[in-house]
């Protein structure tokens, strides 16, 4: 019920604010500057330079990092069956992971894996 009251006075308020501001005269341009002086633009520049080359590096680093070539080794923990499988780090999840050649491996609640960087 408040919001409504709220929001009721918002919508008045802002129709009186149009239609004063309405009818008064258009003001003339303001006199343009004089443009800043070249250093503080040199400074903008390298700024930006230097903030699009962190950004390039992180994603390359990330990149990097997730297309690392890991030994995944699964365990079973009934029969003690081995299988060694290789995967990308940022394929490898909790339960299941994506081999290097594409294959889709999710893991029973029985099994363990073991991840190895190469």
């Amino acid at each position: 019920m408040l919001t409504k009251i709220v929001f009721t006075l918002a919508v008045i308020g802002l129709v009186i604010l149009v239609v004063r501001f309405r009818g008064r005269p258009a003001r003339a341009p303001a006199p343009q500057k004089k443009p800043g002086s070249p250093w503080v633009k040199g400074l903008a520049l390298g700024v930006v330079g230097i903030m699009l080359a962190g950004s390039a590096l992180t994603l390359w680093l990330f990149w990097r990092d997730a297309h690392q070539v890991m030994q995944v080794r699964i365990i079973d923990s009934r029969s003690g069956r081995v299988s060694e499988y290789q995967a990308y780090r940022g394929s490898v999840q909790e339960h299941s992971f994506e081999t290097v050649d594409g294959r889709q491996v999710h893991l029973a609640a029985t099994e363990r894996m073991e991840v190895v960087g190469e």
